[in-house]
């Protein structure tokens, strides 16, 4: 019995010795990266993350989230019509919800029409990703903003 609780102990502390690897940088390491300037929205580096990265969906220092104007932040990617359209997000490196804005509800299925309206995110989404599709190859940039007590994102062509 002694040897069954003993080898239980060791078996369930090495799983926690391990943790759980995030699939890409870490938060701690994202926040030291990306320095001063990087986003830091309810405490946590919020990156854009989708089929536009490599690999896909994956946290990168890259696509770490920049400020440009009070409650306004833009991460760019490189789009290609043909291989449209993309699936994105914007989240922390662990999915935490509160930091990972998916679709919201209002504005479903995600969408977003080129020119056309913001679409309505949820910081605790689950599997609801905004999805865009290029008038032409380029980069783009992607925008996360505050609007009252709610986020929005929209894509635009580079200024």
């Amino acid at each position: 019995m002694y040897k069954k609780l003993l080898l239980a102990a060791l078996v369930s502390g090495a799983f926690g010795l391990t943790g759980c690897a995030s699939d890409g940088a870490s938060d701690a390491g994202a926040v030291a990266a990306g320095g001063a300037g990087a986003a830091d929205v309810f405490g946590k580096a919020i990156y854009l993350r989708g089929e536009l990265t490599e690999p896909q969906w994956a946290p990168l220092d890259e696509y770490l989230i920049q400020p440009v104007a009070d409650n306004v932040w833009k991460a760019k990617a490189e789009l290609k019509v043909d291989w449209a359209p993309y699936k994105f997000k914007f989240a922390d490196s662990a999915w935490t919800p509160g930091t990972n804005f998916g679709y919201a509800s209002d504005s479903a299925p995600g969408v977003f029409e080129w020119g056309g309206n913001p679409i309505v995110l949820n910081p605790s989404s689950k599997f609801e990703e905004v999805k865009v599709t290029p008038p032409a190859d380029g980069v783009f940039d992607f925008f996360i903003e505050k609007q009252g007590d709610k986020f929005v994102t929209y894509v635009k062509e580079p200024q």
